[in-house]
């Protein structure tokens, strides 16, 4: 084994934890957001969507709004499950090209 295979070895063990806290993370941001445009729309006035500071989202746009946010938080979470298998696989193949 080469220096390089070693370290590449220890960075992707770090790396495997590290990605599946954010993985769960996304996966509850994703009930999250759709369960506060649900709540937003049916008359929730603590939950707040804002496009930007200063400028809020009318409520009927809140679930659009909370849809969209969560579709790009589930494509977010399939690449990081992707890159999880892939350096599981790596590891366990014994395979680091």
């Amino acid at each position: 084994m080469t220096l390089t295979s070693i370290l590449l070895r220890f960075f992707l063990l770090l790396t495997i934890p590290v990605l599946s806290i954010f993985y769960a993370g996304l996966i509850v941001a994703v009930f999250l957001s759709i369960s506060g445009g649900v709540l937003r729309t049916l008359g929730f006035d603590q939950i707040q969507m804002g496009i930007w500071p200063g400028i809020e989202l009318p409520v009927a746009l809140s679930i659009p709004f909370a849809l969209g946010v969560s579709l790009l938080l589930i494509i977010g979470a399939f690449y990081t499950r992707r890159f999880i298998r892939k350096s599981l696989r790596m590891l366990r193949m014994n395979r680091l090209d």
